[in-house]
């Protein structure tokens, strides 16, 4: 029962994932937009090539050993793109024209490339303290890049939510700063799960923890929806919540 449960939240993100990814290929083909092309792909990658083979493999035994990990190679690529992309997002969006930024994201680049090629797959695999040590690099890496998005996104919603509030700012486009903030740090809870798991010394397999990370990706997945596919009852409501607050 408590498999079924923690695999609801986790399919609910691969699916929202997706959908948010496939929107935004469609949205970048028709602007040759960076930041929508790098997320759109990443989210298509990282759900198709990384997230579901991966849990595939690691929830079953039908493949031999060898390849197995050859897939785990292939989805940590993977894995690895959609932390990149979402890092080009950050930047193109929130910090084009800062230099800090720019070398930011160039550390995390070289981190995630290193820390695959000393060690290619998960944590479960690992044979040393050696190959412990990069993949645990690896998940601070994947984790700071998503973290990182979903602190500017929440920055900006605060400094858009005021401007909002003086008629400078659209409520729906100020929401969806803070939906997407919201569905990045969910994504870097999953990112970084594992890690957390290891530093709390708890086993990421029993109920509690295996219901907190479904519980983070049904959150992840609602908030992300909502940013690309709000329905008109939840556009009324936020529009309904910005015309109290101007005139409070």
């Amino acid at each position: 029962m408590t498999e079924m449960l923690g695999a609801v939240g986790l399919i609910a993100f691969a699916v929202s994932s997706l959908a948010v990814g496939v929107r935004l290929l469609m949205l970048g083909r028709r602007t040759r937009g960076i930041p929508e092309l790098a997320v759109g792909l990443g989210f298509v990658i990282g759900c198709v090539v990384g997230y579901v083979p991966e849990t595939v493999v690691l929830s079953t035994d039908f493949m031999s050993p060898e390849r197995e990990a050859t897939v785990l190679a292939v989805t940590q690529v993977a894995i690895r793109l959609a932390a990149i992309s979402v890092l080009v997002f950050t930047r193109y969006v929130f910090r084009a024209r800062e230099a800090w930024a720019k070398g930011f994201a160039f550390l995390l680049v070289v981190a995630l490339a290193m820390s695959w090629v000393a060690f290619p797959s998960t944590r479960i695999y690992a044979e040393s303290s050696r190959d412990l040590f990069w993949y645990d690099f690896f998940a601070v890496a994947r984790s700071l890049a998503v973290a990182w998005g979903a602190t500017e996104s929440l920055i900006y919603y605060a400094k858009s939510r005021r401007r909002m509030r003086l008629g400078l700012a659209e409520a729906l486009v100020t929401n969806r700063f803070l939906l997407w903030g919201i569905g990045l740090v969910s994504l870097t809870l999953l990112m970084a799960s594992t890690l957390l798991a290891s530093a709390m010394g708890v086993d990421p397999a029993v109920s509690g923890w295996v219901l907190f990370e479904s519980f983070a990706g049904l959150v992840g997945a609602s908030t992300l929806w909502l940013t690309f596919f709000p329905s008109k009852a939840y556009k009324a409501f936020v529009e309904r919540r910005a015309a109290r607050a101007q005139r409070s």
